[in-house]
């Protein structure tokens, strides 16, 4: 039963992620700069759940390096989300600047759960010390798309 929800979190994560580059026609400026991070977390996701599903070779070296690309997209969430940065083709809510301190709380919590799987990463010779702390990063960032993202 607990693989089979690893193996549900992580197909909904991977399609959820997927969709990202048709949603970047048309957008400018800091829209498009935090698409464009937003798909690159996805992009590290993806390589993680990947090595979780054992799809690709366990690299301790990659998952450390993908939190940190993690942790720090995840640190500039304040700087990206200016207020009035919500148009076509953003996929924020409004929602983002009338819960703004909600909102910088998940982002804060997804740069902690990515550098503490980093900081774990450097020194794991396996993934069955990691599995808990990368699921601990995907929701993060599926609390933050439940809430503050349009639905796909």
């Amino acid at each position: 039963m607990k693989n089979h929800r690893l193996t549900m979190f992580l197909l909904v994560f991977v399609t959820v992620s997927s969709g990202y580059s048709l949603a970047h026609k048309g957008a400018t400026g800091i829209v498009k700069q935090r698409m464009e991070a937003m798909s690159d977390i996805g992009k590290q996701m993806k390589a993680m759940a990947a090595m979780l599903k054992g799809e690709l070779a366990f690299d301790a070296n990659a998952i450390q390096d993908s939190a940190n690309v993690i942790a720090g997209h995840a640190r500039n969430i304040p700087d990206m989300f200016p207020e009035g940065s919500n148009n076509k083709p953003s996929e924020a809510l409004p929602v983002v600047w009338s819960r703004w301190d909600d909102f910088i709380k998940l982002g804060s919590k997804m740069e902690a759960s990515a550098a503490s799987l980093a900081k774990a990463a450097s020194s794991a010779r396996s993934m069955a010390g990691l599995k808990d702390q990368i699921i601990a990063v995907g929701r993060s960032c599926k609390s933050c798309h439940r809430d503050f993202r349009q639905a796909k």
